[in-house]
């Protein structure tokens, strides 16, 4: 906790104040000094000094003086007037305010004064710029005047010379010899070039696999990983390779796999379905069915595309195809609502309510309201 300094002197004269505060032991080097129009501040180690003035004073006529023992403050009165008090006879609450007051006014000041210091700098500087730019271009000036006189004195040499050498030379030498004139040789007509006909060249790319050119494959690895598919596709129980040329039609194939989806076989059920695809891609049951599988190993983007592609290709809507729609339209509300898009998932159960009835529909539908509730 700082020490209020109370043990001060000061007196006055007509046009000054002098105020002697007592250093205590303390270097000079150490003290922090603040001079207002009307408060006076003094810091050094744990000691404090302030007094807030009873009449203004000029700042910028007063000074401070450091010696080894005091600090005195030499402040000049703005009126010669003799004070009465060196501070006003106010409350503590009062000076508060007034300290607040004079400190915002000095601070206001110090701010301005900042400003018109770097203000000022900035116009030296723009006054500096022009200076250099007029100097530069008086410099330009005489350069370019020294060189249209050196030119000038030069080609008056040149002609000087040319006139002597004309006076000196015999008058058949002055004879001016005017070449003939050669006519341009004729132009010759050229041809005019067919223009080639146009034609479009059909390139043809070996069939592959994979994505890849086959510059940049590697025979080996590729050869493994279509093994490795054959077997996996024959594990899960449909491989199209084994299939005979006889059994390769839509009904055949949805019938193989209805036959894995009722055995909950589901990736087979998928690989023969994306295979009936294939064959005919226009088999709204295949992607009916596949939607089914896909819902049931929880590829729940897989379902809201094969539904989607299903209702496209059940246009015209009519009363033959509602049942087929409706179960669209439900298993698509069923995968939104397990993405996470409930609002729009039992807008779609809600929907294929109206179509068709279905208490499988329903009990889900209920299921989720109950979770959103």
């Amino acid at each position: 906790m700082p020490i209020i300094i109370k043990d001060y002197t000061w007196k006055q004269t007509e046009s000054n104040i002098m105020i002697q505060v007592p250093l205590r032991g303390v270097h000079q080097s150490k003290v922090d000094i603040f001079i207002s129009s009307r408060y006076v501040k003094a810091s050094y180690e744990q000691n404090y000094f302030e007094a807030i003035l009873s009449n203004p004073v000029d700042k910028n006529d007063s000074k401070c003086i450091l010696t080894a023992t005091d600090i005195i403050f030499e402040l000049k009165k703005q009126e010669q007037t003799q004070w009465e008090l060196l501070e006003p006879n106010v409350s503590k609450a009062e000076k508060l305010e007034l300290k607040k007051q004079f400190l915002e006014e000095s601070y206001k000041e110090i701010q301005k004064d900042a400003e018109e210091r770097v203000n000022k700098k900035a116009e030296l500087k723009r006054v500096a710029v022009r200076k250099q730019i007029e100097t530069d271009t008086e410099t330009r000036k005489t350069i370019e005047t020294i060189k249209k006189e050196e030119e000038a004195k030069a080609l008056g040499d040149l002609e000087d010379w040319e006139k002597k050498i004309a006076k000196k030379q015999l008058p058949h030498q002055r004879r001016i010899v005017k070449k003939p004139t050669l006519a341009p040789p004729p132009k010759k007509a050229v041809p005019p070039v067919p223009i080639r006909a146009p034609r479009t060249l059909e390139i043809e790319f070996t069939p592959r696999e994979f994505t890849t050119p086959s510059r940049e494959s590697r025979l080996e690895e590729e050869n493994e990983f279509l093994a490795k598919q054959a077997e996996a596709r024959r594990t899960a129980g449909f491989v199209s390779e084994d299939i005979r040329p006889e059994e390769r039609n839509p009904q055949f194939i949805k019938a193989k796999g209805d036959e894995f989806l009722k055995n909950k076989n589901y990736l087979g059920a998928i690989s023969a379905y994306s295979y009936g695809i294939k064959l005919s891609k226009e088999f709204v049951d295949f992607y009916i069915s596949r939607a089914e599988a896909h819902l049931a190993i929880g590829n729940n983007h897989k379902v809201l595309q094969d539904c989607s592609t299903a209702l496209e290709l059940l246009k015209p809507e009519c009363s033959s195809n509602l049942q087929e729609r409706a179960i669209c339209i439900g298993r698509r509300g069923q995968a939104l609502c397990k993405l996470g898009m409930k609002k729009q998932g039992l807008d779609e159960l809600k929907f294929s309510l109206k179509l068709v009835h279905d208490d499988e529909f329903k009990k889900i539908l209920e299921t989720e309201e109950e979770l959103i509730s």
